[in-house]
This record gives C-alpha cells, sequence and structure tokens, in this order.
C-alpha cells in the first residue's frame, strides 16, 4: 500500500505531518504516549479500503519532529485543528494519550464524530503517579533501560509488574537494542509531555459532557483495571455514546495486537453503510 507523507503548519508556525494511506472520506488518526504515525499502519492499511487514513504525527515525533512553541494541550488541541483544516477531516480516531487530545478536540472543534480507545482521562484519580519523579529523573541521567521499567511498571503494562524494578529494567534493556529500541527510547522522551498536558485538565470527568458529537467509546477486556474504570466512567458521562468491548484485547490493540479488530469497529463506525459489494450482493439475492 502506498503511503503519502503530507503536512502543514499549526497555529504557532509548527510543521505538522502525517502519513495518509488509502482514499475516501478522511480520518484522523491520533496516537497514543511513546508511540508514532508509523505504529498505526496495519490498523490504516485495514481501514484504507474505505477511509483516507491520515496517521499524524503528534508533535515532537516522526514527521512534526519540532516542540516549536509548546503549550500542554492548547497547542496539541491547535495541531489538530490545522489538519482538520488542511484536510476537509470532521471524524477522528484517537489511542490512548492521543485519545485525551481528540476528546479535546471534540470538545473545542467541529468534530462530526470522535472514536476512542481507553482514553486515561482523570489518570491522577484512578492511578498513582508517585513514579512519575522517578521516570523522569531515569531519563535525564540517560538511564532508558530504567526509564522503561518505571513506566511500564507505573502504568502497569508489559511484563509482570510484581518483578523489581531492576529486573524490569534488565529485560526493558533488551527491548530497547536495535533502531526500533533506539526509537523507543527517544519516544518514552515524550511521556512526560503527555502526563503534563493530561494533568492539566484536572480529576472533574463533568468536562466530557461538553462533547456533543457521537462518540464510540473502545476498551479491551484484558487492559489495565485502571483505564477500563475511567472508560466506564466516561460511558457514563459523554452525552451519546456507544461502547463496546474487545474480548481478549488489551491497551496496545489499535497498535500491536488486534488492529484489525479496532479497525472493524471504526469502519462500522464511521461508515455504517454497508460496502457496495455487500448492497450488490443484497440485490442480486433479491
Amino acid at each position: 500500500m502506498k503511503i503519502v507523507e503530507e503536512a502543514t503548519t499549526s497555529a504557532d508556525g509548527t510543521r505538522i505531518g502525517w502519513e495518509r494511506h488509502g482514499a475516501g472520506e478522511p480520518v484522523l488518526v491520533l496516537h497514543g504516549g511513546a508511540r508514532a504515525a508509523r505504529h498505526y499502519r496495519a490498523l490504516a492499511a485495514a481501514l484504507a479500503g474505505r477511509f483516507s487514513v491520515l496517521a499524524v504525527d503528534r508533535r515532537g515525533r516522526g514527521l512534526s519532529p519540532s516542540l516549536g512553541a509548546w503549550r500542554g494541550m492548547d497547542t496539541e488541541v491547535e495541531d489538530v485543528a490545522a489538519v482538520m483544516q488542511a484536510t476537509g477531516a470532521t471524524q477522528i480516531f484517537g489511542h490512548s494519550g492521543g485519545a485525551i487530545v481528540a476528546l479535546e478536540a471534540a470538545r473545542r472543534l467541529p468534530v462530526r464524530r470522535l472514536a476512542l480507545y481507553e482514553p486515561p482521562v482523570c489518570l491522577e484519580k484512578f492511578l498513582p503517579l508517585d513514579w512519575v519523579p522517578s521516570f523522569r529523573a531515569a531519563l535525564d541521567a540517560g538511564h532508558s533501560a530504567r526509564a522503561m521499567a518505571l513506566f511500564l511498571r507505573g502504568l502497569r503494562m508489559g511484563p509482570p509488574i510484581e518483578l523489581p524494578v531492576w529486573l524490569l529494567a534488565v529485560l526493558a534493556r533488551v527491548m530497547l537494542l536495535g533502531a526500533d529500541g533506539r526509537e523507543m527510547a527517544e519516544l518514552l522522551r515524550t511521556v512526560p509531555r503527555d502526563l503534563e498536558a493530561i494533568g492539566s485538565l484536572g480529576t472533574d470527568i463533568a468536562r466530557y459532557r461538553d462533547v456533543r458529537c457521537t462518540t464510540l467509546l473502545l476498551a479491551g477486556t484484558r487492559s489495565p483495571a485502571y483505564l477500563l474504570e475511567a472508560t466506564a466512567q466516561l460511558d457514563l458521562t459523554l452525552p451519546d455514546v456507544r461502547r463496546a468491548d474487545i474480548p481478549g484485547a488489551d491497551h496496545n490493540a489499535p497498535d500491536v495486537h488486534a488492529p484489525e479488530v479496532v479497525a472493524a469497529h471504526l469502519t462500522s463506525f464511521f461508515d455504517p453503510a454497508p460496502a457496495p459489494s455487500a448492497v450488490a450482493a443484497a440485490a442480486s439475492v433479491g
């Protein structure tokens, strides 16, 4: 599948780039924390037969390398607004931290349809963040393996979190080998910004009553409990919401473990009409 690289300029003059996959009505894809647009290529490929998938590199990553004058969530939403204006997109899918950005965009911008996979809303309310200072210190000291261990343990993902940090760091050192590992080490440095932006929104989930567009809320049944609790609370808060739980899926279903399954849910949500082949088949039977 051909991937086209495109870009526009955000409000502060910073370049924001994205990968375009397929043709059809545009759908923005906003990646999660410590991820980039390229990690969603399998998801984009599964959607590209029906949509023009715009996998955005959020500021400071990939095709959007400059931080520019980053001011937290306001800047993140301005970047989404710039891409929407440049492409005409009004439908957004966000994963994890990208889902928080998508939620905020839907509060402020003319988003028509919104799909979210496990947005960590009101994070401090559902998850202890006492590990974050040590995580920042490890990053500042260049100790990427220790930072990865603290990140995985803090977010309750990856290897068994009961393992001591030193042993997790040994495992993380293996994970960080090679080109992909070096990229992961660099992407880890974007996590404090995501945490800062999410934290600036506070812990009052009622703010999301302002999201008026139709919203699909997705979650995996094997995801950490705090993410499922946050999803449940958001399900009770959004005015126009439908929810789908994916059996056996975890937090990395969209980008790693089950992109095709997630894409099937997104396809039926963003384009509920049957595919032309299905219409033709039904007509022939009739």
